[in-house]
């Protein structure tokens, strides 16, 4: 019994992952809205995730470097970061929508805390890992 127990301990603590998740859900549908392009993020399939999670929502998005000072009624920043085991993959992911007076209409927190080799959901894709967490923001827009 004593052998099987420490055959077993090292692969919990190889396997061990926990995924935090938090949402303020957007408490009125939107038509449309305006991304602020995040250059620091090095998430290749990130913004695409994101346009596509609204889309599928029935918000249309619009992408600037820098927001114009008219036009852009609710505008989403966004961070990412990667993390490295053997491949990269997402591991955090902050969304907030304001309003034109910088006022949070909603926001949303993703991390990935996987500590082990075999924690294979670290692996899943951006795609994966954010939809949930896009449904949930958006919960006031059905989905298309």
């Amino acid at each position: 019994m004593l052998l099987r127990l420490c055959l077993l301990l090292p692969l919990i603590a190889l396997s061990s992952a926990c995924t935090t998740i938090r949402v303020e859900p957007l408490k009125t549908p939107l038509a449309s809205l305006c991304i602020e392009e995040n250059p620091e993020v090095q998430v290749d399939d990130f913004l695409g995730t994101l346009q596509r999670g609204f889309a599928r929502h029935g918000i249309d998005t619009r992408l600037y470097k820098q927001i114009p000072a008219r036009g852009c009624p609710q505008v989403l920043s966004y961070t990412a970061r990667r993390s490295w085991s053997v491949v990269t993959y997402l591991s955090l992911a902050e969304l907030r929508i304001r309003n034109e007076e910088g006022r949070q209409l909603a926001s949303a927190y993703y991390r990935f805390r996987g500590r082990g080799l075999l924690a294979v959901k670290k692996w899943q894709s951006t795609e994966t890992k954010m939809t949930p967490v896009i449904d949930r923001l958006l919960a006031g827009n059905a989905p298309r």
